[in-house]
């Protein structure tokens, strides 16, 4: 009898020890906002007057409000391909972010919803530390006057929600 009700304690004691570790892994979730500075020198294609097809590598930086929230000073890389006519505008591309470690997440940008100012992304893929995170992003991007001729310059408002493990 006592054997039976040592074995059921230490059964209980290792539940409540080990099983808590369970609890305690679970997914954190955040929400950050950030800048993202870039510039490019875009290959136009234009199709007819009124359309034309846009190529982008795009390199920069991207700060968060809060220097502690994740990503911040990355490079970043963005490989973008628009379409634009009178009454059309998409955008779609890919976007990397790599830290000072070399660790990267890859974002696909989705086309902007009509009627929408902010184009949407989502995480697909992460490496390093960010392994299995999976999130979303809300970018709403202002040109500033570029310069020299022939480049492009861009000012990226983007807010995060990222889930990680």
């Amino acid at each position: 009898m006592k054997k039976c009700i040592f074995i059921s304690a230490l059964s209980l004691f290792l539940v409540i020890t080990w099983g808590g570790e369970g609890f305690t892994q679970a997914k954190k979730e955040m929400t950050f906002s950030g800048t993202h500075y870039w510039v490019s020198t875009p290959k136009t294609f234009q199709l007819d007057q009124d359309r034309r097809i846009s190529q982008l590598e795009i390199f920069g930086v991207r700060v968060n409000d809060n220097s502690d929230d994740p990503f911040h000073g990355v490079s970043t890389l963005v490989l973008m391909i628009s379409y634009r006519s009178k009454e059309h505008h998409g955008a779609k591309g890919y976007e990397i972010w790599t830290d000072k470690d070399g660790d990267k997440v890859t974002w696909e940008i989705l086309d902007t919803p009509a009627g929408s100012s902010s184009m949407p992304a989502r995480l697909i893929e992460g490496t390093g530390r960010y392994l299995a995170w999976q999130g979303t992003m809300e970018i709403i991007v202002k040109f500033p006057k570029s310069f020299p001729e022939g480049t492009l310059r861009g000012i990226g408002r983007q807010t995060i929600k990222i889930v990680a493990p």
